[in-house]
């Protein structure tokens, strides 16, 4: 079966002064090349007053590109045929709703080729008004709503930390693994990371826990949930709620296989942030605990995690097509 590693991708803002030459040659390989463009419509007065993003992958090859006008209006969004389905146009697109949030704006804008309508809603684009022609293909309008994200402040972060939330709570069997990780996955802020050794359907693929990480994922553009699992035979075989949440919005929910090298001696573990942990400390049975706050021990766990999900392969049957 085919397998895709883990790629690297670097995604550097530059401007068209600095780096025209490479953000020319991938847009006329996609726009004019592949789309059929014309050139003298591909390169306009807009390029050099905009902002610009250029990705790049192994041996720092030049492989997306996007821009931003200073109005907030994406475009010019390409991605090297090669370099497709890897994640490639999602790393560009987190790092371009990051600098709008940072600058203050309060709106995003784009316009979507039809075809990629599902890439941008998976980031909370909404699409507004009617199918129009642009250099002859269809597109429509997409608009993001940042207002809400901008009035966000670091205090839930310093919160005071109540002495209940430092406290373990002891979790034994399937109903009560399942509730704790609904609980949980209800305090993330921005990232959930879940090690599992099959996804076991009676937690994970219930109304309830589906319902907490859609709400969770859509809540905010950075917000992530990684899924790390060591046999995914059953994901593949059957239906699961968790999985067609992956293909509904798999810029911000993303499924891979165990594939390291090291050694990992965790069985089961649901991690928020870098200060919540639902752990199963059995390897035959639900047994284990839950704690709210436990930032020294879910940093490591997190560590120990990202270096694991680093080499984890992406299964293609998990995966749909987007940018």
């Amino acid at each position: 079966m085919e397998t895709i590693d883990f790629f690297p991708i670097e995604v550097e803002q530059t401007s068209w002064q600095n780096s025209s030459v490479q953000l020319k040659a991938i847009r006329h390989q996609m726009f004019v090349d592949e789309q059929h463009v014309p050139i003298e419509e591909e390169i306009d007065e807009h390029d050099p007053v905009a902002m610009h993003w250029l990705a790049y992958g192994p041996d720092e090859i030049p492989m997306a590109t996007a821009r931003m006008l200073p109005d907030g209006q994406i475009g010019r969004m390409a991605v090297l045929k090669g370099y497709r389905q890897l994640g490639v146009g999602s790393a560009l697109m987190r790092k371009m709703i990051k600098y709008a949030v940072r600058e203050g704006h309060q709106e995003l804008t784009l316009n979507a080729q039809i075809t990629a309508l599902p890439f941008y809603e998976g980031f909370g684009f909404t699409a507004q008004g009617e199918n129009f022609l642009d250099a002859g293909i269809p597109h429509r309008k997409m608009v993001l709503d940042l207002h809400q994200y901008t009035d966000h402040t670091p205090k839930p972060v310093l919160k005071e930390i109540a002495e209940e939330d430092r406290q373990r709570i002891s979790v034994e069997g399937l109903d009560q693994f399942r509730d704790q990780a609904v609980s949980l996955v209800q305090l993330a802020h921005r990232e959930v990371r879940i090690f599992s050794e099959r996804l076991e359907a009676a937690i994970y693929s219930n109304t309830e826990f589906c319902d907490a990480i859609y709400t969770f994922a859509t809540s905010h553009p950075l917000a992530r949930v990684n899924i790390l699992v060591r046999d995914l035979y059953q994901i593949r075989h059957q239906t699961n709620q968790l999985k067609e949440l992956c293909h509904r919005l798999p810029s911000r929910i993303q499924m891979r296989k165990f594939n390291s090298l090291e050694p990992c001696l965790h069985r089961e573990f649901l991690l928020i942030d870098k200060s919540g942990i639902l752990y199963k400390q059995e390897p035959e049975r639900f047994i284990g605990y839950a704690v709210s706050y436990a930032p020294l021990e879910a940093i490591e766990l997190v560590e120990e995690f990202d270096n694991h999900w680093e080499q984890g392969e992406v299964d293609p049957e998990l995966r749909r097509l987007h940018i």
